[in-house]
């Protein structure tokens, strides 16, 4: 798999408006990676091992103010690799993001992705990034695709990889990633976000998933509105979008 591609034709899909096949080929970016960097795992254990090996680029790019490391959500996905056995987000990407997109189905009702990334911003108003979670679903910002995006791109197994010129990541007021001078770069983006931290808050869902593991609650997702968590992470001029 030629990541470099997967990593193109994900953000030339996302331009036209077209998030699912944007995801898709974020997601196969994320496995071609991870088969390089953990060539012994299987396919769900190398692939959330990567994000989750990475939660210190994906979370600042593409979920700014949650703590990935911590939260576990309320979905049910086979076989969850994170500690403690309840699915975090690299699960919940796998299980229900790459396994939907990889055997061409429709992504279940509540996980679709929200438009953030295009949202217009007045000089001096701060950026949003919104999920909105209920039991049993999690609706993400399409914010996510370019964190994603970000993990294969830093990472020192894709040195060698290449997209056209006039590719880009941006990150804060004023930094841009370009992607031609980014590959295999991980080591260098902590000093890219340390100028503006953000809080890590983690998010407790323990409730809903004793509710899902005892079976009175059913795999459809339900979204009365006092079960409804809003999410809305504002850090100081930070956002992740791209141009080309």
């Amino acid at each position: 798999m030629n990541v470099g591609n997967s990593v193109r034709k994900a953000i030339d899909d996302w331009e036209r408006g077209e998030t699912d096949a944007a995801m898709s080929h974020a997601c196969n970016a994320v496995d071609g990676t991870a088969k390089k960097v953990y060539p012994s795992l299987g396919s769900n254990a190398r692939f959330t091992r990567l994000l989750r090996d990475n939660y210190a680029i994906l979370g600042p790019l593409g979920m700014p103010g949650i703590n990935l490391v911590e939260t576990r959500f309320a979905v049910k996905v086979e076989r969850p690799k994170a500690p403690g056995g309840k699915p975090d987000l690299a699960d919940v990407f796998f299980g229900v993001h790459r396994c939907s997109h990889g055997h061409g189905e429709e992504l279940p009702d509540g996980f679709e992705l929200m438009p953030d990334a295009r949202q217009p911003v007045r000089a001096g108003e701060l950026r949003k990034t919104t999920v909105k979670v209920v039991r049993g679903a999690i609706r993400l910002s399409d914010r996510i695709i370019f964190g994603v995006i970000a993990v294969p791109v830093l990472s020192p197994a894709n040195k060698d990889q290449h997209v056209p010129n006039g590719y880009y990541l941006t990150f804060g007021a004023e930094e841009k990633l370009i992607i031609t001078e980014w590959w295999g770069r991980a080591t260098d983006f902590p000093a890219i976000a340390a100028p503006e931290p953000v809080p890590s808050i983690t998010l407790d869902f323990n409730e809903w998933m004793r509710e899902i593991d005892t079976g009175n609650q059913s795999m459809k997702p339900t979204a009365p509105l006092r079960n409804m968590f809003r999410v809305i992470a504002r850090p100081p001029c930070r956002s992740l979008s791209l141009s080309r």
